[in-house]
């Protein structure tokens, strides 16, 4: 018997390239509270969750399609959310969207 499918969240720590009270550009990243929301949105599913840091992660070559994804379209595309490494979806959205198009993978 496995276990639970397995999501993983690819994620940035938010910044603020421009400083925090700029007015030209807001954050980038995810803050340690919306990665956690996602995270037990996404436990609710069934599903085990790993959440990775992208500029913590060593071998890039482990993960090519999100590298790749990061790589086209810049910090826009984060987070990635992988179940079983498939790209499920990608980018800002309300945890709703993120859960409905989950459900649509599973």
């Amino acid at each position: 018997m496995t276990g639970p499918k397995k999501a993983k969240i690819f994620t940035l720590e938010q910044q603020f390239p421009c400083g925090p009270q700029s007015s030209c550009c807001g954050p980038i990243g995810q803050s340690e509270q919306e990665v956690m929301a996602l995270k037990n949105a996404i436990e609710k599913l069934g599903l085990s969750v790993e959440v990775y840091d992208l500029q913590k992660t060593k071998d890039l070559e482990e993960y090519p399609q999100v590298f790749q994804l990061f790589d086209i379209y810049g910090p826009r595309a984060i987070p990635v959310i992988t179940i079983e490494d498939e790209v499920a979806c990608m980018g800002q959205s309300e945890i709703s969207e993120t859960v409905a198009a989950l459900k649509a993978k599973l």
